[in-house]
C-alpha cells in the first residue's frame, strides 16, 4: 500500500468515524445523560466490537454480506432490534430519576458496531476501495483496517461523548435536557433506518 492510498484511507476513517451515526449519537446521549466516565467503558467495548467486525470483513465475511440473502435479512432485523433497545436505554437515562435505571454496560457497548449498519458499510467500502487487490497479505490488510477504524473510533466517540457532557453543563438536567436526549435517541434510530434501507 503506497502513502497516497494510506492517506486517503486515513481521511476516509476521519470522515466516517467523525460523522453522526448510531455509535456517535449513542455516546453523545450517554455523555449528556450520565457523563464521560459512564460513556468511556461503553466506548472501549464498542472498539472491541469494531475490531471483530473489521477482522471479519478482511477475512471474507464482507463478501458474504455484500452478496445479500438470508444473512443480510437476519442482520437487518437484529440491527433494528438492538438500536431500538439502545434508544430506549438512552431515553430511560433521561426520563427516570437517577439511580432508578442502570447505566449502560460494557456488554451493551460490545454490540454497537457489529450491529450498526453504518459501521458495516464503512468497513465494506473501505476494504473494497483501499485494500482489495493490493500486494499486502490478508493479515496485513486486516491489521491496517482494524487499527485505522479503532483509532478513529476512540477519538471521535470520545469527542461526541464530551460534546454531550458540554451540553449537560450548559443547560443542566431538566426538561430541555430530557427533550434533547429523546431527540438524540430518535435521531439514532432514524440514522439506523436510513442506513438499512439505503
Amino acid at each position: 500500500m503506497d502513502f497516497a492510498t494510506l492517506l486517503a484511507f486515513a481521511v476516509f476513517v476521519i470522515v466516517m468515524t467523525g460523522t453522526p451515526g448510531p455509535g456517535n449519537l449513542t455516546f453523545l446521549a450517554i455523555g449528556a445523560s450520565a457523563g464521560y466516565r459512564t460513556a468511556f467503558p461503553v466506548i472501549m467495548a464498542s472498539q472491541v466490537g469494531s475490531i471483530a467486525l473489521n477482522l471479519s470483513v478482511a477475512y471474507g465475511l464482507g463478501h458474504v454480506m455484500a452478496g445479500g440473502g438470508t444473512i443480510v435479512t437476519i442482520f437487518k432485523v437484529l440491527s433494528m432490534a438492538y438500536m431500538t433497545y439502545l434508544a430506549w436505554r438512552i431515553i430511560s437515562l433521561s426520563i427516570k430519576p437517577r439511580g432508578d435505571v442502570s447505566l449502560p454496560s460494557f456488554w451493551e457497548g460490545l454490540l454497537i458496531h457489529p450491529l450498526s449498519p453504518k459501521t458495516w458499510a464503512m468497513s465494506l467500502v473501505a476494504f473494497s476501495t483501499f485494500f482489495a487487490g493490493n500486494t499486502l497479505s490478508v493479515p496485513e490488510n486486516a491489521l491496517i483496517l482494524m487499527t485505522g477504524f479503532m483509532l478513529g473510533g476512540l477519538v471521535f466517540h470520545s469527542l461526541w461523548a464530551l460534546a454531550g457532557v458540554s451540553i449537560l453543563t450548559l443547560i443542566g438536567d431538566g426538561p430541555v435536557m430530557r427533550a434533547i436526549t429523546v431527540a438524540m435517541a430518535i435521531a439514532m434510530l432514524a440514522a439506523t433506518v436510513w442506513a438499512l434501507v439505503l
